[in-house]
């Protein structure tokens, strides 16, 4: 199958370990936005929030997406805020691109993200919770999937997305 899958979804709801075990399953090139952003620039997403904010990364992830547009094949893994710039969905979805959002409840993103200390948004609940609400709207509006993953193995999860697409 050579398919292009773009995932998005809210911080913890399993992006980076689905799109990896899709990848290997699939045999298709994995392509993290956030890694690649912090290769080209040398610096952790949370060194660019501090000296760029978070505008200025959302620039470097319109610039990533660009340069990703013309890929026909591979798996995408999107950072959480992704679907604030409908023109990297746009370039990412070129070339027949499948949208899956990865939905996850609020509770079970608190529980999974308990003890991770390195995303900046994450850091006072009640403004994540907010950020949450805003965004669930967008994930489900860009998504031609919605694969539901509270209480699902990573398996479970990539197993529902290979039989749907």
């Amino acid at each position: 199958m050579k398919k292009k899958i773009i995932l998005i979804g809210f911080m913890g709801s399993g992006k980076t370990s689905v799109s990896l075990l899709l990848s290997q399953k699939l045999n298709l090139p994995l392509y993290s936005l956030d890694q690649l952003i912090e290769e080209k620039y040398q610096k952790t997403i949370g060194q660019i929030f501090q000296e760029k904010g978070e505008i200025g990364f959302r620039e470097y992830e319109i610039e990533m997406a660009k340069s990703l547009k013309d890929i026909d094949f591979g798996v995408f893994d999107c950072g959480g805020g992704v679907v604030l710039n409908k023109i990297i969905l746009d370039y990412l979805k070129e070339k027949d691109g499948v949208i899956v959002y990865l939905k996850t409840s609020f509770s079970e993103i608190k529980k999974r993200l308990k003890n991770d200390t390195q995303r900046p948004l994450f850091k006072d609940i009640k403004k994540a919770k907010k950020l949450y609400h805003l965004r669930r709207y967008l994930y489900e509006s860009y998504a031609d999937l919605i694969v539901f993953t509270d209480k699902k193995k990573v398996e479970e999860v990539a197993y529902e997305i290979i039989s749907q697409i």
